[in-house]
């Protein structure tokens, strides 16, 4: 190992991960369901299958009711992603400090990943989810217990947040592809794969139960109903969605960077049928033959693992763990392929460099339009506060009701202009129909019940006097209610 700046692996990944958190922490905005539990302190993620989640952070909290503890789970969550890169990059033997750092990058510093580090409450329920789901695919196969020790694991994994799964799944394929190209004994890899896949059931049949006890509610019934027939209409759906959201050539460096698996995986698995085929018996050259089409498909499929099956998966950022995990399975592969290959293994880092800026970049980016998007929607909602409380001295409000939504402020819409994937990852919290924009309102005082205003009674109000104008929105008191229209780019709000 290198003695020069940064001296292990452990370092640099913090260096690493700590340009992609940083911008997340500075922004310091209280995302989505933050602003419940900063307010309330509920727990709520055993309802979703999530129990030890609750665990977990009622255990970081000192008790119930939970508070906003920034920067402590943020920085415990940097503390482990930069443990999992020194243990990933000695499970696969990977040289120097940087190179095992910029491999494993892609799992929390993928543009999908943000979402995850932007929840105050969720960042360290989420990441320890993806570091023990990391840690039960590298498990080595000592012991007795190995078994159960790597079941435990992936349960707890799927205990604090279920798509944790399938970064288990991408860094077992990984490990395979990476046995191939370094001629480990067929033997040694079969019994590793039949022991991740004894592990996996295990741990699928206990969260079964696990869930059949905890998920309560529409929200987490509705997204965890099983459809096998929905798996080919899903797969489409998935990767439909990251390459609509990757349309830039930043967005290509990172698919480009994922796919890189595909065609190395069946060189590798090609190369290793050819050298291996002479020696093996016949199980194991059915083996041989099945692992050259199967495990590049594999690679294409596992970055969705069980969401797949369901009637109807959630499609957000959040869930796309999966696809940074497939980013930081395509470093791995080509830094284990770069040595047999007869090639320096700096030319590695040279070409993972690149990617890392993009990530740098874009978390760059989303920081500081999310510190924008913070101030400008906590402006509106200020004097949309003040406007009720005026209000109120004149007339009788039972409710308020918002029609469009706020928006984005300008530099914000020319960020997303650049980087369409901002779009997904920055809520517009004060939105018609949406729960969360009560929260927003109630963080600067009090405000009457949300109400639902017909389409007729919008479509009369579009062109009459408001009862107060303001740049971005107009209000209007009708039947007791206030009815916030916003405006959108200087335009009014569509009729929905």
């Amino acid at each position: 190992m290198s003695r020069s700046f940064p001296r292990n692996a452990f370092s640099a990944a913090l260096i690493l991960f700590g340009l992609i958190l940083w911008p997340i922490l500075h922004a310091d905005r209280l995302y989505i369901d933050d602003m419940g539990r900063a307010s309330a302190g509920y727990l709520g993620w055993g309802s979703d299958g999530r129990p030890l989640a609750n665990v977990l952070m009622e255990v970081v909290n000192a008790g119930t009711p939970l508070t906003d503890i920034t920067p402590v789970p943020q920085l415990a969550a940097l503390l482990m992603l930069a443990g999992l890169a020194a243990l990933i990059g000695r499970r696969f033997q990977l040289p120097g400090s940087w190179l095992p750092a910029l491999c494993v990058l892609p799992l929390a510093g993928s543009p999908y990943y943000l979402e995850n580090l932007s929840y105050k409450f969720d960042v360290l329920t989420m990441t320890a989810a993806l570091v023990l789901a990391a840690i039960a695919a590298l498990d080595p196969m000592r012991g007795r217990l190995q078994l159960p020790r790597k079941m435990l694991l992936l349960l707890m994994a799927l205990c604090l947040y279920q798509p944790a799964a399938n970064v288990y799944v991408l860094l077992v394929i990984a490990q395979i592809v990476a046995g191939q190209w370094r001629d480990t004994a067929p033997g040694i890899l079969l019994r590793q794969l039949g022991s991740q896949i004894g592990a996996t059931l295990l741990a699928c049949l206990l969260y079964a139960v696990v869930l059949k006890q905890t998920v309560r509610g529409g929200y987490s019934n509705a997204h965890s109903s099983i459809d096998p027939t929905a798996v080919a209409a899903n797969l489409a759906h998935f990767w439909h969605y990251v390459l609509m959201t990757m349309t830039t050539l930043r967005g290509w460096v990172l698919l480009v960077l994922a796919g890189v698996a595909v065609p190395l995986a069946l060189i590798g698995a090609l190369r290793y049928a050819i050298r291996t085929w002479p020696h093996a018996g016949v199980g194991t050259r059915i083996a041989l033959g099945l692992a050259v089409p199967l495990l590049p498909l594999a690679l294409l499929v596992a970055p969705w693992g069980p969401m797949l099956v369901l009637a109807d998966p959630v499609f957000a950022p959040r869930v796309m763990m999966g696809f940074g995990a497939l980013m930081a399975a395509s470093a791995l592969i080509l830094a284990t392929a770069v040595p047999r290959l007869r090639v320096d293994h700096r030319y590695a880092i040279g070409l993972l460099v690149v990617p890392a800026a993009v990530m740098v970049l874009i978390a760059s980016v989303y920081g500081n339009s999310l510190e924008q998007q913070k101030a400008y929607e906590d402006n509106l909602s200020g004097n949309m506060v003040d406007d009720v409380a005026a209000l109120r001295l004149q007339n009788q409000l039972d409710g308020i009701a918002l029609v469009g939504e706020a928006g984005h402020p300008p530099i914000v819409r020319h960020n997303m202009r650049k980087h369409p994937i901002l779009a997904e990852l920055l809520p517009v919290h004060l939105t018609q129909g949406w729960g969360w924009a009560t929260e927003q309102l109630r963080m600067f005082g009090p405000v009457p019940p949300m109400r639902t205003i017909p389409a007729e009674t919008i479509e009369q109000l579009a062109n009459q006097k408001p009862d107060i104008a303001r740049a971005a929105y107009r209000v209007y008191v009708r039947d007791h209610v206030a009815i916030f229209m916003f405006k959108r780019n200087g335009e009014p709000p569509p009729i929905r």
